[in-house]
């Protein structure tokens, strides 16, 4: 099959911009003057593409303004002036501007932030003349399909304008006079769950008592060496300086007033098949290996009227918004924790998180010339010894103002009732009072005015039915039970405990566990890819939407989930608008 020229794909993408996008199509700049073009190859120093020529000669760029000419998220086709200014920065950031340019600007990225921009190779070899794209100029990257010419370039922007295709992963349309690009991505299907995996593995157990090799061994049962003339014994001593003292226990840990220990537990977000007592060598082993699927590990117990947790490993969670809510409603709760350099005394009672002013916060300098990460405390070295002053001196303050006399030391050796959590779901945001008049290129603002809220709420659930089905929700008994009940205008609960809010905690955990396994750089105990990660993510942001839809007014909610789909077609709204 032939590739058409450069002048027969510009003369089919002409078209169909006067046809459908006429706004757009006035943005197009007239042909460039060959001498214009002549002189910019003098100035760089490089002959350009043959197809590059061509395509200036059609058209020389685009009119910056509303309703431009983009190339998806790629931007505005360069003129022969931005080609200049853009390759003479780039060449003088990174020395390419002695032997001339090796790449020639074919796009000008987006305006509205960091993106890619599209390139055109041009050094001599076989990957002259290709398509290629660099992140902010520099990083290279292929676009999702990859022209080995601009020719192959345009015929396929001609062929996706005409037909409707996928084009640099998306999709053209036309509104309001505007060629508008729809975002084209598929979720994974079935990818690689970090939890269940998790499911498979038992539990480790304590570490067995370490064998204590003597320096000088006994060696009762082994002939002496013979005693010949000149005969020498030469022995070795190990020396070295002792290492330091340990560093005290300094866990975060909270408190709450006339609750049992299951009872806190239970609010933290326990997983009930790995509640157990546990010593906290016994904790901080579970919590640091595959069983755990680094969802945090917390131990409980009880101390004069008050029930305390503490976290033995995992994220941070007692100063959680969500977490603070949930353990104070009906008492009162003080937290403690110890976060790097900052130590902090936080309160809530009866489900109000007190003021940010309330809470006491100490900040220390790291020591100098101090080298260590999160291990760095276990072999002894205090990096910030201020905020190890600071828990203790916080100590006395929880004796002093609460009554409360804990001692970490003392609690370590101990067993408590301890277990892993799911933790809880974030508060959702507070709704805005005007929502976001576009969603992209949709204009929501003229749709939400145009239509009757229960028709309007209708739509929206179909949209949201699809976004579940894009990111493959659905299949979940919860979510499909949740949808069909929205669907036939019945309420929908969705509280942490509720079956509904455990299947968000889970998806919310999966994606924690999917990043953290993905830093392991394939030497965790599974093998998590980006695409798992990436269907993940999409999943927990659907399930999100949905929390959304069920929480908030309808408006923010539609803004969430218009975002969240990953082919949303502006007739589709439409279409469900008339179906309500």
């Amino acid at each position: 099959m032939s590739i058409p020229a450069v002048e027969e794909s510009w003369a089919r993408v002409d078209a169909w911009l006067a046809r459908h996008a006429p706004r757009t199509h006035a943005t197009l700049r007239p042909p460039a003057p060959r001498a214009g073009i002549e002189a910019a190859e003098r100035t760089l120093g490089v002959p350009f593409p043959p197809d590059l020529v061509a395509s200036l000669r059609c058209h020389d760029g685009v009119e910056l303004g509303d309703g431009a000419m983009e190339l998806a998220s790629y931007g505005a086709l360069c003129a022969v002036a931005d080609i200049v200014r853009s390759a003479t920065l780039l060449g003088g950031v990174t020395e390419e501007a002695e032997e001339g340019a090796e790449r020639l600007p074919l796009t000008r990225g987006s305006a509205r932030g960091a993106s890619d921009a599209l390139f055109l190779a041009c050094r001599p070899g076989p990957h002259h003349g290709r398509v290629v794209g660099y992140f902010d100029g520099f990083v290279p990257c292929l676009p999702p399909s990859p022209s080995p010419s601009l020719r192959h370039f345009l015929a396929d922007l001609a062929e996706a304008l005409n037909g409707g295709f996928p084009f640099l992963g998306h999709t053209p349309s036309a509104e309001d006079g505007r060629l508008v690009w729809e975002t084209e991505r598929t979720v994974p299907a079935d990818p690689v769950s970090p939890l269940t995996h998790a499911g498979t593995l038992a539990e480790p157990e304590s570490d067995p008592p370490a064998l204590r090799r003597p320096v000088f061994p006994d060696d009762a049962g082994t002939p002496p060496p013979s005693q010949g003339s000149g005969t020498q014994r030469l022995s070795f001593v190990r020396t070295g300086r002792s290492r330091p003292a340990p560093l005290p226990d300094q866990p975060d840990v909270v408190f709450a007033a006339g609750l049992t220990p299951d009872e806190m537990l239970r609010r933290l977000g326990a997983v009930p098949g790995t509640v157990r007592p546990r010593d906290r060598r016994q904790a901080q082993r579970a919590v640091e290996s595959a069983w755990a699927a680094h969802r945090p590990l917390v131990r409980a117990g009880e101390r004069g009227g008050w029930a305390f947790a503490t976290l033995e490993g995992g994220a941070a969670q007692f100063a959680r918004p969500a977490v603070l809510r949930a353990l104070s409603a009906g008492t009162r709760v003080v937290v403690l924790t110890r976060q790097g350099p900052e130590v902090a005394l936080t309160f809530a009672e009866d489900g109000v998180p007190c003021p940010q002013e309330r809470t006491r916060r100490v900040m220390s300098p790291r020591k100098p010339h101090t080298a260590g990460g999160s291990w760095a405390r276990r072999l002894g070295v205090d990096l910030w010894p201020g905020s190890t002053a600071a828990y203790t001196r916080f100590l006395a303050v929880l004796e002093q103002e609460f009554g409360i006399i804990y001692d970490p030391a003392e609690e370590g050796p101990t067993e408590l009732t301890g277990a892993l959590l799911l933790p809880l779901l974030d508060d959702l945001p507070e709704a805005e009072d005007e929502p976001p008049a576009r969603v992209g290129d949709f204009d929501l603002a003229r749709l939400v005015e145009s239509t009757p809220p229960q028709r309007l709420r209708v739509a929206v659930a179909a949209q949201l039915s699809r976004l579940a089905s894009e990111t493959g929700i659905d299949a979940y008994p919860e979510v499909a039970e949740a949808l069909d009940r929205i669907h036939r205008g019945l309420p929908v609960r969705c509280d942490q405990g509720d079956p509904l809010g455990v299947r968000m905690r889970t998806l919310t955990a999966e994606v924690h566990a999917a990043r953290e396994l993905l830093r392991d750089d394939g030497t965790g105990p599974v093998s998590v890819s980006g695409e798992d990660l990436t269907a993940w993510v999409a999943r927990d942001h659907a399930a999100h939407a949905l929390r959304e839809f069920v929480r908030l007014p309808l408006l923010a909610a539609a803004a969430t989930i218009l975002q969240q789909r990953a082919s949303f077609r502006r007739d589709e709204g439409a279409e469900d608008v008339r179906e309500a």
